[in-house]
């Protein structure tokens, strides 16, 4: 990836991780070093988690205090220069802007939802869904539901990245706009499932007496960069960005084996979409 490419989220969540390493390397407790970093409390952490990018003082003050190798100043920079960049522009609600960059970087993406995730939405699916948001203004509902359908296309493609989808059964019966609109959407879901990068699997409710942690608390899992995971989980009013990923993995894990396997699950779906057509 050139410099040019590099996204300014990814920089800033790679700046965060280099910054925190060096930190730890040098024997310096988060305490200290957000003091003596100055601004205000809590900074650090922001910069750490790739939330805020580091002004020019602030990447001064760490290789000095870090007393960072000369081998590691140069890196440092590029990533605090390109992290301060203006991130190319989503029609999209600012909170959902961070996600949006990563996902277009990610090699691989693995959801577990009990409906269907935005990436996979129709336009119309995307609409009705929107339409019921507390949080979302009605004039911006048909520009948002555009570009999560676009987005989808983007993403969701043949040759594009390795995608693995746990959906759970109750998503099969989410009506958005009514059954005509439902059965669109799940045969567009249908030939998403097909693709060779895809892989689709669906969570029956009678499974595991219906209790799957994963189901509890949907969230995706992206590989951003060989060896780094993000995983995104979405509130009413914020999204999360988790780094230590290892308890997403393993609930991805659990799912995935829960859940029917692909043939059983394309067949699944197939008779969601024939119980709809007659209708």
């Amino acid at each position: 990836m050139t410099e040019e490419e590099f996204d300014p989220v990814i920089a800033r969540l790679q700046f965060g991780e280099l910054a925190r390493q060096l930190r730890e390397a040098a024997g310096i407790g988060f305490g200290e070093a957000d003091q003596g970093l100055g601004g205000y409390f809590g900074k650090l952490s922001k910069i750490e988690n790739g939330i805020i990018a580091p002004r020019p003082q602030d990447e001064d003050w760490m290789i000095a205090r870090y007393r960072v190798p000369p081998a590691r100043v140069d890196e440092l920079r590029g990533l605090a220069t390109i992290a301060r960049r203006r991130a190319t522009p989503a029609k999209n609600v600012n909170s959902s802007r961070q996600y949006v960059s990563l996902e277009r970087r990610a090699s691989e993406i693995r959801m577990v939802y009990n409906e269907v995730p935005g990436l996979l939405q129709t336009a119309e699916f995307a609409f009705a869904a929107l339409s019921t948001s507390p949080v979302i203004v009605a004039s911006d509902v048909l520009g948002l539901a555009e570009e999560r359908a676009a987005r989808g296309r983007k993403v969701v493609r043949p040759g594009g990245p390795g995608v693995w989808v746990v959906l759970g059964e109750d998503a099969l019966h989410r009506s958005n706009g009514g059954p005509g609109i439902l059965r669109r959407q799940l045969e567009h879901l249908r030939e998403v499932a097909r693709m060779p990068n895809v892989r689709f699997r669906v969570l029956p409710r009678s499974t595991a007496n219906g209790i799957v942690p994963a189901l509890g608390c949907p969230f995706t899992l992206l590989h951003v960069e060989p060896g780094k995971r993000i995983a995104y989980v979405a509130s009413l009013m914020r999204p999360d960005y988790i780094k230590a990923t290892a308890p997403y993995v393993t609930a991805f894990d659990q799912a995935w084996d829960t859940a029917v396997p692909e043939v059983g699950s394309l067949g699944i779906l197939d008779r969601r979409i024939s119980d709809l057509a007659d209708t």
